[in-house]
């Protein structure tokens, strides 16, 4: 595997606690079907009139769930480790912009500018699982997809990783219901696991080169 040149991690779930958001809440009060993802079903809605609508709803959703937002486990400990070792920093989020904005004023150590890149749904035409967001991130951070590690709770984060060449980690939580299809390349508990992979796949690459001198 790369040396690891930046990393890109899903928002919600991943950087703040788990169950922010009520998924459920948002597809009873838009009536989407359980098995339906949410942007998806807003976006193939038959009038303009019921996606503004449903739009509003989610949009209103997203807020509260910014506003009850916390860090989670490890994740300020973890951005401040990535800046210590020089290495790029970003978020891909279905989300909007300015849910991410407002959830990280929750944060006690990390803002907005601690992050060199971030990808919403405002920036792509196409959100995760698709693979356009992570390339996106890739040319902004100005690193090749294969040295960029990314980083989410949720299948779509490392089906997008997957899709676009980048190395990927699942972090499992107690929402977990089933793992990544195909699996991701590590699987971690807590955040702070990040840091010890960023590590030894960074020192092995290195050692690696020097024994070929």
């Amino acid at each position: 595997m790369n040396t690891i040149r930046a990393v890109l991690f899903d928002f919600d779930g991943t950087l703040t606690l788990p169950g922010s958001i009520d998924f459920a809440g948002i597809k009873k009060a838009i009536r989407c079907p359980g098995d339906r993802p949410i942007l998806e079903f807003i976006e193939g809605l038959p009038s303009a009139a019921d996606q503004r609508r449903a739009w509003q709803v989610l949009k209103q959703f997203e807020k509260q769930a910014a506003w009850r937002s916390r860090p989670n486990k490890g994740a300020e400990e973890l951005v401040r480790f990535l800046k210590r070792r020089r290495i790029r920093r970003g978020i891909l989020t279905r989300n909007r912009h300015a849910s991410v904005e407002m959830a990280l004023k929750n944060f006690a150590h990390v803002r907005l500018a601690d992050f060199n890149v971030i990808i919403t749904r405002d920036h792509v035409q196409r959100s995760k699982p698709d693979p356009e967001g992570v390339l996106l991130a890739a040319r902004r951070l100005r690193v090749p997809a294969a040295t960029l590690l990314m980083v989410g709770d949720y299948r779509y984060d490392i089906e997008a990783g997957q899709r676009a060449g980048a190395p990927t980690i699942f972090l499992e939580s107690h929402l977990t219901t089933r793992r990544p299809d195909p699996p991701a390349d590590f699987v971690v508990c807590t955040l702070s696991e990040v840091a010890d992979i960023i590590d030894r796949l960074n020192r092995g690459r290195k050692k690696a080169h020097q024994d070929t001198k």
